[in-house]
């Protein structure tokens, strides 16, 4: 259903969104790129800049937002401010004020613009810390949302929402998914505010022995690959499910201590794990109901990317993007 159709991306040069564009390419869609380039970057996708029209600008301006998304006949709003726990619980009211002005600009285009269907992103932040596990994604809200990404959460709690709205007052299908934990070898590194596996692998390529772990260590999270992510969003609306949120995770969980064993077991070396429990550790377990997830993707959808190979291109990423440090050999 893309091929020779134009498609807008925001947040194109973001981590899932650089491997939407790219699998967006590979089946023959005209690309339409907008990002502001603050977070995101080229150096991941290269080989796509001809082959994209890329529109450059802030989504925090509405005209811009209206320009960017002119000619699009569907659109994933993947733009976001989204970092670290760390940064989250301490920037709460900025979270929230960017994330949702941008996605009431986006929403905006789309109406004005009368695309024919849109995605937008929501987050497993907008659960409870409370909730069960699995998370089910019919479970309906109550309480806050995620406590150490509060801000953000809300944000895309008042995002899914508008997304109704719009739906209902304009007819366009807008599906809303709930990516978890999502990771890959296109993050553009943002210091002390990255997110936790390109944060562990940078820690523990650079050497740092023993190796620190925020909480007990023994919190659990799923974690999915951004290609299999940009792989589902487009299965999504070639399926042509839109009837309400769902999550983008499975049931399987790890925990931050085996991530960290696995990543120092794929490096090939030999370190000491501590813990510091006065630090921030969030949910105790992040993992998904997929059953309406499974039934809205069909049968046929096969995951790609193992934890244990994504796990390998993460270290692949350490290396081409810190390519001055040394890495510690095993032993």
């Amino acid at each position: 259903m893309f091929k020779d159709r134009t498609i807008g991306v925001t947040g194109g040069l973001g981590l899932i969104g650089s491997f939407l564009c790219g699998e967006l390419i590979r089946v023959g869609a005209r690309v339409v790129l907008v990002d502001d380039e603050s977070k995101g970057s080229w150096k991941y996708i290269p080989h796509l800049r001809d082959k994209v029209e890329f529109r450059k600008g802030s989504l925090e301006n509405p005209h811009f937002a209206k320009e960017a998304l002119e000619g699009c006949t569907s659109v994933f709003h993947l733009a976001s401010r989204a970092y670290g726990v760390g940064f989250s619980q301490k920037n709460n009211f900025e979270m929230f004020r960017f994330n949702d002005l941008i996605n009431t600009n986006v929403l905006d285009a789309i109406a004005l613009h009368k695309a024919e269907q849109a995605l937008v992103v929501s987050s497993s932040c907008v659960y409870p810390d409370d909730g069960p596990t699995p998370m089910p994604d019919s479970i309906p809200f109550g309480g806050e949302p995620e406590r150490v990404n509060w801000g953000y959460g809300w944000a895309k709690r008042i995002l899914e929402q508008k997304a109704v709205i719009y739906q209902k007052e304009t007819g366009i299908p807008i599906t809303v998914v709930r990516p978890f934990n999502i990771y890959g070898e296109h993050y553009n590194w943002v210091g002390d505010s990255s997110q936790a596996i390109p944060m562990l692998v940078k820690r523990i390529l650079d050497g740092e022995n023993p190796v620190l772990i925020w909480g007990t260590g023994n919190q659990r999270r799923n974690y999915i690959h951004a290609l299999d992510c940009s792989r589902v969003m487009m299965r999504l609306l070639e399926n042509g499910y839109f009837e309400r949120p769902v999550n983008i995770g499975r049931e399987e969980t790890v925990s931050v201590r085996d991530l960290v064993s696995r990543i120092v077991a794929s490096a090939g070396l030999d370190v000491t794990i501590v813990t510091d429990r006065t630090k921030p550790e969030g949910r105790f377990i992040k993992s998904a109901d997929s059953k309406l997830l499974t039934a809205a993707l069909g049968d046929d959808f096969e995951w790609k990317v193992s934890l244990r190979e994504g796990l390998e291109r993460m270290i692949a990423w350490y290396h081409a993007t810190f390519p001055k440090n040394e890495a510690v050999t095993a032993g």
